[in-house]
């Protein structure tokens, strides 16, 4: 009965999405021969796995603070909560007995060859992450900055690259400013972070520093050289 609890749970973690809508919207621009933007904006996040539903919503008033709303299956989330308890005077944290240290056996260092497989793994992943959502961008955005160079820049490179091809998007070189909405909608689902971590772990060489940290022999031997 509990392993069958337990594989249940495993496949609605690894096939049922999280889906998630992002929507901002901005009157923001600034004053003549000002840089400072003034105006309103607000933003919108609802999160939804199954029957779960979290919204989150922010509004941002010129010469306002930000206004949050967290709100879990429809009802609204209290912001803060108490702290950590005071600790009592004259009460220490209990330590292991001094003089006995537990052995610890001494670990391979890092090669580099395993740090540049590393580094370049984490290089690839916000690329994979962001592939494995399946996200669609939609909008109707003007924009500026206070100097009308920069806006040129961002529009050679909007067209040359080909972003934002689902967003239109209108610049504005007389003055600063953000005026418009975008929205982002996608889905993740829990196969996907598994197959991008599995990518990862079947590196060679952080498969062979991790099988290496295994000691039973046997076992390390049959899984050494297994990685791609």
């Amino acid at each position: 009965m509990l392993l069958g609890l337990l594989a249940l749970l495993g496949l609605t973690l690894l096939f049922v999405p999280w889906r998630f809508r992002l929507r901002a919207e901005a009157d923001l621009a600034a004053a003549d021969g000002e840089d400072a933007l003034t105006g309103s904006a607000e933003g919108r996040l609802r999160l939804r796995w199954g029957v779960l539903n979290l919204a989150v919503a922010a509004a941002w008033n010129h010469g306002a603070p930000v206004q949050w709303d967290v709100r879990l299956l429809g009802r609204p989330l209290k912001g803060g909560g108490r702290g950590a308890a005071a600790r009592r005077p004259g009460r220490w944290r209990r330590r292991g007995t001094p003089g006995r240290r537990a052995r610890r056996r001494p670990g391979r260092r890092p090669s580099p060859a395993l740090l540049k497989a590393v580094v370049q793994e984490l290089a690839r992943l916000p690329g994979r992450f962001w592939r494995s959502l399946g996200t669609t961008a939609a909008g109707e955005l003007t924009y500026g900055f206070s100097d009308p160079s920069v806006t040129g820049f961002c529009e050679a490179v909007r067209w040359g690259t080909g972003l934002g091809r689902s967003l239109r998007l209108s610049p504005d070189f007389s003055r600063p400013c953000l005026v418009g909405w975008a929205e982002l909608t996608g889905s993740l689902y829990g196969f996907r972070l598994l197959i991008i971590a599995w990518r990862v772990l079947r590196r060679r060489e952080i498969w062979n520093y991790l099988v290496g940290q295994i000691r039973f022999r046997p076992i390390r031997q049959i899984l050494m050289q297994g990685g791609s």
